[in-house]
């Protein structure tokens, strides 16, 4: 599996198909300064949808842009 997604939580978004440069800053940006930002994601349906992040209330953030196998899997 290589789709980019990003977990809040117990929560997980894929990214759409577009530029993810933009919200992984945003995400940075939320972080780092405790601001609340929108995201434009895609849900496990595969519907496009905004969630807004509150930097100030994450606890963590995980961004996995797919580089590679996971731990449990096997390159082909």
């Amino acid at each position: 599996m290589s789709e980019r997604r990003v977990i809040v939580g117990q929560s997980e978004w894929a990214f759409p198909a577009g530029d993810v440069t933009a919200t992984v800053e945003s995400i940075k940006t939320a972080l780092e300064t405790g601001a609340v930002v929108a995201l434009d994601l895609v849900d496990g349906s595969g519907r496009e949808v905004t969630v807004y992040l509150n930097g100030k209330a994450a606890q963590t953030v995980v961004v996995d842009l797919g580089g590679g196998p996971r731990p449990s899997e096997i390159s082909g």
